[in-house]
């Protein structure tokens, strides 16, 4: 197995951070930058659950000779509990790379979710024990013998973006998305500004502005601007 160590400084400020965001501001601070970061096609496997953490990535390629007992992988073992495990099997859903052995360990190891562009099983479990898992489908037939693990710690293709280890992840009810390690700050900032317009709009519209009279007010055109910044701007 290749692995590489993402040289990336892993900010616990940033989780913590990130945690106070949605998906949906954090996309348009991303789309605000040109970045493309939505996982388009990935689906919560547990209503209500979310994760935040810094990705760690596998990656799975098919076996070319099924002769013999071969394990999907063993890498949990190694993923740290500030992570979001990344698992690329690259959208493959015949076979699944996540079940009931692996979600019970990510548990006792406090793993903060997991990413899974392929399918899962064993959601039964999954949802009894509350772990925020996403994943392309469900299917039950097992990875054994049909693909092994490639690599750990190397980027990764998900649904067209890239997902380098340490980039920040974020999972919500309205999806999965993935922040650049070095934009992370600023897109942050970004993602606040887009919050705190789109209360201000609300608050407008309560007061008995139109929408479109709220919107034209607070910049919505430009909704990743600070207060300081639309005023320079105006």
């Amino acid at each position: 197995m290749n692995a590489i160590t993402s040289p990336v400084r892993q900010d616990p400020a940033l989780l913590k951070a990130c945690e106070a965001l949605d998906t949906a501001s954090l996309s348009d601070a991303l789309d605000s930058l040109g970045i493309s970061g939505g996982l388009a096609g990935l689906h919560q496997q547990v209503p209500g659950t979310r994760c935040v953490g810094f990705a760690y990535t596998v990656l799975y390629e098919p076996v070319q000779e099924r002769s013999g007992f071969r394990n999907a992988a063993n890498y949990i073992d190694d993923v740290p509990s500030d992570a979001v495990i990344v698992s690329s099997n690259p959208g493959r859903t015949d076979c699944t790379t996540w079940g009931d052995i692996l979600t019970h360990v990510a548990v006792s190891r406090g793993i903060r979710g997991t990413l899974i562009d392929g399918a899962a099983r064993d959601i039964d479990t999954v949802q009894r024990l509350g772990y925020p898992l996403f994943s392309r489908a469900r299917f039950m037939q097992s990875a054994k013998n049909r693909v092994q693990l490639k690599a750990a710690q190397v980027p990764v293709q998900v649904s067209g973006v890239t997902v380098h280890p340490g980039d920040l992840v974020v999972c919500d009810s309205s999806g999965c998305l993935v922040i650049p390690a070095g934009q992370a700050e600023e897109v942050i900032r970004r993602a606040r500004a887009v919050e705190q317009t789109e209360r201000d709009i609300i608050q407008s519209v309560n007061e008995g502005y139109s929408l479109e009279q709220a919107r034209a007010l607070h910049r919505y055109d430009q909704p990743w601007l600070s207060s300081g910044e639309k005023r320079t701007s105006a």
